[in-house]
Formats: structure tokens, sequence, C-alpha cells
């Protein structure tokens, strides 16, 4: 498919406002946790809960977007990820816990669909030459939709009451599914109406990739590196508030700042997977770098320059928090023709498998030594046992 400038650039605008409208769904109970706990008679904690509940359907969706997407087309399954994102705001906002819980199923979903649509439509979207750019750019949709949450969410229970909020933001989101309905007629032009939806069907993505050496290699990477990322994402404020006696205030900015660092560093990588056309070894330099950071990370002592703990941290989450697009246009590369959403579907199994797991391995291994630093130190060596993987594998194939 051969598009015009103009029209790359609107796709991967859609395609980067996809992302950020399911990460943003995504993020809401943990803004929210504070205030609707109270109301639902939970405790706050219990948005743990429905966060591992949410990564366990996008799993199951992510497996059944391939076949879809086949069938009915990404753009269509992009917009019922939007609709399912509308309706779990909306029935999250009738204030009790069944329909608290619905409403997460519901995100959850759309949130398994975004990847696999997204990256069928980058397939067919982005010049080879700027593969690994394009899919970094539409993966800061992640960390966007969660800075938009982070600021808008609690501006607006100032103005109303949580519920009423949801209300909105649901009637906002769906003005989306209008927008993108256009490019229907670029992209959901070859479907196959005789796909079969039987359950039998579903794994299919899973053993495609799992019978691919190379897909089944970046499968593995990506299961360690966002555990690697969730665990920064979960345990860095904490670490620094009871670990290092940060206030709070101090470790949410030293979180922020990083998180910011994180959304500049995507592209930045992309940009260096086509510039060097070695993805392969950029993703092993990754993991190579966010386990040696992580290392510097547990060595920082209460007493060291903000600016010096700035840099630290700011290079640890440009790491371990920006990875995802070079190792998306990766396995896009590599699927068969007309398959990057199925294959993608597939590898996002090992994916989210990685991201439920590490945050209780992380939490194991804390109770076993009561040290927040052991459990980064222990998600330190990880990555570098995959870098290291990862280019002893290049360097085997050429010989």
């Amino acid at each position: 498919m051969s598009l015009s400038t103009r029209q790359v650039f609107a796709t991967v605008i859609m395609t980067l406002g996809v992302q950020a409208l399911t990460s943003f769904g995504m993020s809401v109970p943990a803004v929210l946790a504070p205030v609707a706990a109270l109301d639902l008679g939970v405790s706050p904690a219990s948005v743990g809960v429905l966060a591992s509940l949410a990564y366990v359907l996008a799993v199951a969706a992510g497996l059944v977007g391939g076949t879809l997407i086949l069938r009915y087309g990404p753009i269509r399954v992009s917009q019922v990820a939007i609709s399912f994102v509308v309706m779990g705001l909306c029935v999250g906002a009738l204030g009790h816990v069944p329909a608290a819980f619905a409403g997460i199923v519901l995100i959850g979903i759309a949130h398994g669909f975004v990847n696999p649509a997204s990256s069928q439509i980058l397939s067919l979207a982005a010049p080879p030459s700027v593969r690994s750019l394009v899919f970094s750019i539409k993966q800061s949709g992640v960390p966007a939709g969660l800075a938009i949450s982070g600021a808008l969410l609690p501006w607006m229970l100032l103005q109303m009451p949580w519920s009423q909020a949801l209300f909105w933001l649901g009637g906002g989101i769906s003005l989306a599914l209008l927008l993108i309905q256009p490019f229907r007629t670029t992209f959901d032009r070859q479907l196959n109406p005789a796909q079969p939806l039987g359950i039998g069907h579903f794994g299919a993505p899973l053993l495609e990739v799992w019978r691919d050496r190379g897909l089944r290699e970046l499968a593995f990477v990506s299961m360690v590196y966002a555990a690697v990322q969730l665990c920064v994402l979960t345990y860095l404020i904490s670490y620094f508030k009871l670990e290092l006696g940060y206030t709070l205030v101090a470790a949410g900015g030293v979180f922020a700042t990083a998180s910011m660092v994180s959304v500049v560093a995507r592209p930045c990588w992309g940009m260096l997977s086509d510039w060097t056309r070695r993805p392969r070894q950029v993703l092993a330099a990754l993991g190579l770098s966010m386990g040696v950071i992580g290392f510097a990370l547990v060595a920082i002592e209460p007493d060291w320059p903000l600016p010096v703990v700035l840099v630290v941290c700011s290079m640890y989450a440009g790491t371990a928090m920006s990875w995802q697009g070079v190792l998306l246009a990766e396995v896009a590369r590599l699927a068969p023709p007309g398959r990057a959403g199925t294959v993608t579907g597939g590898t996002q199994v090992f994916t989210f498998s990685g991201a439920m797991m590490g945050p209780p391995i992380f939490g194991a291994v804390y109770a076993l030594t009561g040290s927040y630093a052991k459990g980064f130190i222990f998600f330190a060596v990880l990555p570098i046992i995959i870098g290291a993987r990862l280019l002893m594998i290049r360097f085997q194939s050429e010989q």
C-alpha cells in the first residue's frame, strides 16, 4: 500500500490517539481510587485487583483481536475498542462494585484490541525506512494517556462528582468513533467475511508466534521488559519515599520527570533503530542499559544531589519504559503479509503476562528481604541476561 506523506501522518496521529484513549481508560481506576473507593465501600488498595483483571482480559482480547481484524478490519476493531472504553466509563459511573468490575472488564478488553489493530494499520502505512519511528510515536500514546488522566481527572473532580465526570468523559471519547471512520475506506478493504470465529481459532496467534523462532525470541524479550517496566511504574515512588526518605511530593516529582523522559525517548529509540537498521541490537542495548542503570538506581543515597538523581531515574525510564515501539515494529516486520495484527496479538500474550507477573514477583522479593532495592536488583539482572542473549543470537547468525 502506497500512501502520501499526509496520509501517513494522519494515520500515525489517529493510531496514537486511539492508543492514548485506551491507556487513559486503563489509568482511570488508579486515579479515582482515593475518592471512588470510599463511595463504593472498598479499600483503595483494591485497585490492584482491578488492574490485574484488566490485564488478564487484555491478554484474551489480543488473541481474539487478530481474528476479528481479518474479518472486520483494523479500523472497525479500533472503533470497537473505543466503544468499550466509552461503555466501561459509563457503566463504572453507576456507582456500585459490580458496575466497577464490569467497567474494567470492558476497558481491559479494549486495551487488548488496540495493539493488534494499530500494528495491522501501521504495517500497511509506515514506510520501511521509518517503521520503528512510526511505531514508537504511536506507543507514545501510552504515557500520554496516563499524563492526561493524571491532569484532567483531578481537575474534573473539583467541578463535579466522580460518577458525573465519568459520564462526561465517556461522551467526549465517543466522538473519536466518528473521527476515525474515514480511515475505513483505506484500511478495511481486504476483509475475509468467512474468517472463522470459533474458539479453536483464537489460540492460532499464540501458536503462530511460538512456531517462529524470531517471533518467539521477541515475545520473551517483551515479557521480561514489560515486567521491569511495570515494576518501575508500581514501586519507584515507594522506593524513594519509604526507603530513601523522600517526601511524597519529591518522590512524585522524580517519577513524573522520569515518565516525561520516556515519552521523548520512545521515538528516539525508533529513529536509532531505523537509522542503524538493526532493531534487535537496539533492543539488546536497551536491555543491557536498563539493567546497568537499575544497579545505579539502587546505589542512590538520600544525600545525593537531586539533579544526579533525576538523571539516573530519567535514564532508567528512558530505557525500561521506552522499548515497545521498536519491538512492535520488528514483530510487524517478521509477520507474514497481512497478519501483523494477528501476530501482535500472539506476542501481546507474553507482554501482558510479564506485566502481570512483574509486580507480584517484586513484592515477593520485598516481603523476603524488606528492601525495595533488592527488588530492583533482581529486575536489573533479568534484562541484562535477555540483552546479552539477543546479542549472542545475532553473533551466532552472522557466523
